[in-house]
């Protein structure tokens, strides 16, 4: 299966992108600094085949990665669809996470088109894998136009399910540094979800105080405040696309932002990343960098009050996030 994993390069005058088969996951994302000098901003490992030891996989990182069946957590690995209970893999404390045991960031992705600005990768989810009802299948198209990235997320199935498909990339735009912490974050919202050990109990919390980033400012104060974020903001999803984040470090100039049609936006600065021989032999620790996944919302399944992951059959799931620089 290794030897079939493979590695495809997006190219535009301003923005290359790598992808692996191996899990859909993104592995390079290479853009300018303010002095023309090529900046990977992406945390990853060095070759394709470290996204596959034992070591890595225990690190439960992701870096990069794609998700599903079902991004974020689900309560118990629990919920009831048509009348039938389903138990899910519980792979996080007594939680289904990312789609369990083995989701799709531990799956070997078929090439349906490439090109040297677009790549579609297909995966068929079998009736029953990690829990979930139904044969999905999934396809996942990357293309690089300017200084962005644009994905869009495509699934039907032959049962009714839940679906909430995702990337999980860690950014540092300043890679020589070991942490994010003056990162400038700003959000285009003052609402996240309120959680019990991070499920959802339905409600919305204001932000304020180190929780409020609706104006720029660096992630160090909730980091040192609060011990970071691990949070899902919400947006509204009737506006269709919006621009949910942007992302700064003054040293390199580097600017990005995150655009996408999903009601929320988890953000995670990295409190336990524990990866080591990563990108050029360096150890990833705590806050090396923060993850922005555009998705629904953790354990929508067993919340009505949430915008619904169901996708039923004859329906298309269709969801797109974009990655930008300024």
């Amino acid at each position: 299966m290794l030897k079939r994993a493979e590695v495809y390069t997006l190219k535009s005058d301003l923005l290359e992108v790598n992808v692996s088969t191996w899990g859909a996951t993104m592995t390079r994302m290479i853009v300018p600094d303010k002095n023309g000098c090529p900046v990977d901003v992406l945390l990853g490992m060095e070759r394709g085949e470290d996204y596959i030891t034992p070591e890595y996989v225990a690190s439960g990182a992701y870096l990069g990665a794609g998700i599903g069946r079902y991004a974020n957590r689900i309560a118990g690995g629990i919920f009831v669809l048509d009348g039938v209970r389903h138990q899910l893999a519980v792979n996080s404390g007594n939680n289904h996470l990312h789609g369990g045991n083995c989701g799709f960031d531990q799956k070997l992705w078929n090439v349906i088109a490439y090109d040297e600005q677009s790549l579609t990768l297909g995966y068929c989810s079998p009736d029953g894998e990690e829990g979930y009802p139904g044969t999905l299948n999934v396809k996942i198209t990357f293309a690089v136009t300017g200084k962005e990235l644009k994905i869009h997320y495509y699934a039907t199935t032959d049962k009714n399910c839940y679906v909430n498909l995702t990337h999980h990339p860690y950014f540092n735009l300043n890679p020589v540094c070991n942490d994010i912490k003056s990162h400038l974050l700003k959000l285009n919202t003052n609402r996240f979800l309120k959680t019990n050990d991070l499920i959802p109990d339905g409600s919305l919390i204001q932000t304020k105080e180190d929780y409020d980033f609706t104006n720029p400012k660096p992630l160090r104060d909730v980091i040192n405040h609060q011990g970071g974020l691990d949070n899902c903001f919400v947006f509204n999803q009737s506006e269709g696309m919006v621009r949910m984040a942007e992302l700064a470090c003054i040293e390199t100039g580097i600017k990005m932002y995150v655009c996408s049609d999903y009601p929320g936006l988890q953000i995670y600065t990295g409190h336990y990343l524990n990866v080591h021989n990563a990108k050029g032999g360096r150890d990833y620790g705590p806050y090396a960098g923060v993850a922005l996944e555009a998705q629904y919302f953790p354990d929508s399944p067993n919340h009505l009050e949430f915008p619904s992951t169901l996708l039923r059959v004859g329906e298309e799931y269709s969801k797109n996030i974009v990655f930008g620089f300024e």
